[in-house]
């Protein structure tokens, strides 16, 4: 007959072999409470690893910070390369819809992709120059009425359903995504914050924990942001989207989707 501590100790590596398949451990990264590891942390990150709070914001900074700059009608290209559907190479995926639609069909018409600034180049008023304004970092294709509807607002939860990305929720001063992309949104602002700082005659871009920044250089909302990153996990899109971005565009990479546990460790 077992004896019972040795019944206790069966129980206990069967609960983990469960809680194991149950919760990943990008889970535990991405919520703040464990940490991440990538193949860059020995060379690109190499500064970054141990440091938390501003030390950590000023260091990963000034490893993302010299990028090559794309020009705004370079863009349109990179965009295509970065948001391809990976089950349709002729397609890009729209941001807030989801939808895969074609590459040929970007401009301006009304059922067309276009060019969102995630962090909203008007908060800032830094427009569609070289730097902030064709960063592809925060640049994603999204269709040009939902575009549109969107406009300028901060990001944060509650409102009501998008007639058109029926996932995504509105109000007078904020734009909630759909559930799915809501980690994506919050590590791309992150990175607004972390990559441009003042320096070398570029803008300082800061987030908040208010909607309604208008054209200052802020964005929130902050802790409603922090949660997201929680809520969505990195996933393969991202990372894979990260890669092509430092490999071919911009030769840079966005912290916190090879480390979203950072962003707790800079903003708490």
């Amino acid at each position: 007959m077992e004896n019972k501590k040795f019944k206790s100790k069966r129980f206990m590596l069967i609960l983990v072999v469960i809680l194991s398949i149950l919760i990943p451990p990008a889970t535990y990264a991405a919520t703040g409470t464990g940490s991440s590891t990538t193949s860059y942390d020995n060379t690109y990150y190499a500064e970054a690893i141990g440091k938390t709070g501003t030390t950590l914001k000023s260091t990963l900074h000034n490893i993302i910070d010299d990028n090559t700059k794309l020009s705004y009608s370079a863009v349109w290209n990179a965009l295509m390369d970065t948001d391809e559907d990976p089950n349709n190479s002729n397609n890009v995926i729209l941001l807030y819809t989801g939808r895969s639609q074609g590459k040929s069909t970007k401009g301006s018409g009304v059922n067309n992709w276009n060019r969102e600034h995630v962090w909203a180049k008007s908060h800032g008023d830094f427009g569609t120059k070289a730097g902030p304004g064709t960063d592809i970092h925060h640049l994603r294709p999204t269709d040009v009425s939902v575009n549109s509807t969107r406009g300028n607002l901060d990001f944060d939860n509650g409102g009501v359903a998008d007639r058109e990305a029926t996932l995504c929720k509105y109000d007078s001063d904020s734009w909630e995504p759909r559930d799915s992309v809501k980690g994506d949104v919050a590590r791309m602002l992150f990175y607004m914050a972390v990559r441009y700082e003042g320096d070398s005659g570029e803008i300082d871009l800061e987030l908040n924990n208010k909607v309604n920044n208008g054209s200052a250089p802020y964005f929130g909302k902050l802790s409603t942001l922090l949660q997201w990153n929680a809520q969505d996990p990195v996933d393969d899109f991202e990372r894979n989207r990260n890669d092509i971005i430092y490999n071919k565009y911009q030769h840079n990479r966005n912290p916190f989707i090879d480390h979203p546990e950072w962003a707790r460790q800079i903003w708490g």
